[in-house]
Parts: C-alpha cells; structure tokens; sequence
C-alpha cells in the first residue's frame, strides 16, 4: 500500500522520485515492489523523453497509475505483468538486506539522480537494451 502511494506521489509532482526512494522499502523480495522500483527509476532517468514526447509521459504515467492503483489495493499485479518483468529484470541487481539509502544519504539530489540513471543503464545493458 505505501509503495502504491509513493507512486501516486510521484506522478502527482507531491514527491520527487529523489525524495521517493528515501521512503521506498529497504528489502526489496517480493515481484510487485521490484516492478515499482524499476517504474520510479524509470520514472526518473525518463524525464527529457516525457518533456519532449508527450505520448510517451503519457503511457509511462498510465503505467505507473496502474501499478500504484493495484498496490494500494493491497492486490498482486497481473501475472503478465510480473512475467514481462522476470523475463526482463531477474537479474538486475536491487537493493537487499541492507540500508541501501545510508549509501545515499548525505548525497545531493544530483548525485542521487545520477546513481539512480546509473542503476536504469545497467539494467538496460543487462538486458542488451544499450
């Protein structure tokens, strides 16, 4: 549920995903809250493609809407949904067992969105999509 509203924060403009990550569960095990990480990184490193493609901020907000609609309702996300991801991210590295934001605190904004693109990229090469 609280993931659920950390998205629905986001694409309202109530919180930055910068601010959203301090807030985001710190072990990340279940399918659902990975596919909500990876949307809010997505979120973010995406920002000049939505400014400059309007349909695109369109559907990656639609998206997020959706995914945010489920988890507040305390619902498990559609199982093509979690298909799509583990054929995609199953072995992108999240954070896990540990207080993953203390590495960031302390960071500005800009180096924290810099190391959140940073983690987008891998997955993306991880997934030969660079």
């Amino acid at each position: 549920e609280a993931t659920g509203n950390l998205l629905y924060s986001v694409i309202a403009g109530t919180l930055t995903p910068f601010e959203a990550v301090k807030y985001f569960p710190k072990n990340i095990e279940d399918t659902s809250l990975k596919i909500a990480w990876h949307a809010l990184l997505h979120y973010d490193a995406d920002e000049d493609m939505r400014k400059n493609d309007p349909e695109y901020a369109q559907e990656q907000i639609k998206y997020i809407e959706l995914l945010a609609k489920i988890l507040v309702q305390g619902k498990e996300l559609p199982q093509n949904m979690l298909d799509e991801y583990e054929k995609l991210y199953s072995d992108t590295v999240l954070p896990k067992n540990y207080n993953w934001w203390g590495k960031l605190e302390g960071w500005s904004e800009e180096k924290v969105r810099d190391y959140l693109k940073s983690l987008v990229n891998k997955s993306l090469k991880h997934q030969n999509y660079n």
